[in-house]
């Protein structure tokens, strides 16, 4: 009866002791997970490559970011490696603004981006995958994966992430549902003590300085779609309206559409009040209303018109754009 009743005590104290043990690393993981959403600032950089119409396109990503008196500032710049071309993207509290330097072009558009959908690179979205899923202790840090929904880019259902014991992101992957790898982000830099101010997200201050950045990297080359939705390339010609040159490209088959192109830069910033529906991609935006779509592509200004193609193929059309040198 006495060892019976020893073996039930050791048992009772082993359950305790496990219970113990990971209420306790559950408390250190939930504590570590509370700073780190509360950091006011950070600067984010990273490597990120995506497979689009089986092309692999590399950026080099850079995040600021800062909370000031309950407002969320953003600058990201997308800059693609083999292109030597920028899009900055810039949240601050007069809205959202799109910049491309070597073209001295602003979007601007209200949005409650970057929260309305998952981003490889804001650390607010890895932390919420974490936090929503059941995290795996590693030997250096945390590992998570969950389900994820990109609202214009239906492959993508799983991501995955790795921080190290501080949350400091170390490896994102965006998967589909065969487990192939669709993006993938390595981050180089994660700094919380960079000085910034609210003078950081002013839209024309940052296109300044970017314009001194990338003023001769302009591409001249005219880009080609990969998804030609049963269709071939009918025409191409050139065109000047008020100075700009334009290529217009026309298409004829099972989906008519036809895509122009331009790409010359402005002396003077030209402001652009979007007012059409804003379609958020993972590297940058497009722009919809109804027979047209308008995206700023590796530099040029790209608006594909079309009574046969739905949205969503007209996504996949722009978003297949390359130039003749990788088509």
């Amino acid at each position: 009866m006495k060892k019976i009743y020893i073996i039930g005590v050791s048992v009772v104290l082993l359950i305790v002791g496990i219970f113990s043990f990971f209420k306790l690393k559950g408390n250190s993981l939930e504590k570590t997970l509370e700073k780190a959403k509360a950091y006011t600032k950070y600067e984010l950089v990273c490597d990120m490559e995506m497979v689009q119409n089986d092309e692999l396109k590399s950026y080099e990503v850079k995040v600021d970011y800062l909370k000031n008196k309950k407002q969320n500032y953003y600058k990201v710049e997308l800059y693609d490696k083999s292109l030597n071309q920028s899009q900055i993207i810039i949240k601050n509290k007069e809205g959202v603004y799109v910049l491309t330097p070597t073209l001295n072009q602003v979007f601007k558009f209200q949005s409650d981006w970057p929260d309305n959908s998952p981003k490889p690179y804001i650390y607010s979205s890895l932390l919420s995958l974490l936090e929503n899923n059941k995290a795996e202790k590693t030997k250096d840090g945390y590992q998570v994966e969950g389900k994820i929904k990109y609202p214009n880019d239906a492959r993508i259902v799983k991501e995955e992430i790795i921080f190290d014991k501080n949350l400091t992101p170390q490896r994102i992957t965006c998967l589909d549902k065969d487990e192939t790898e669709i993006v993938i982000v390595k981050v180089k830099e994660f700094n919380t003590k960079k000085n910034l101010k609210t003078d950081n997200f002013n839209q024309d201050k940052v296109l300044k300085e970017a314009k001194n950045d990338y003023q001769t990297a302009a591409n001249l080359d005219i880009l080609y779609p990969v998804a030609l939705m049963g269709s071939t390339l009918e025409s191409e010609t050139v065109s000047t309206i008020e100075g700009d040159k334009n290529h217009i490209l026309r298409f004829t088959g099972d989906k008519n559409f036809t895509i122009v192109e331009s790409q010359e830069a402005k002396d003077e910033a030209v402001v652009n009040v979007v007012s059409d529906e804003v379609i958020d991609l993972i590297d940058g935006f497009a722009y919809y209303s109804d027979g047209k779509l308008s995206m700023m592509n590796a530099g040029v200004m790209c608006s594909l018109y079309s009574n046969d193609l739905t949205k969503d193929e007209m996504v996949s059309i722009m978003t297949s754009m390359q130039s003749s040198a990788t088509k």
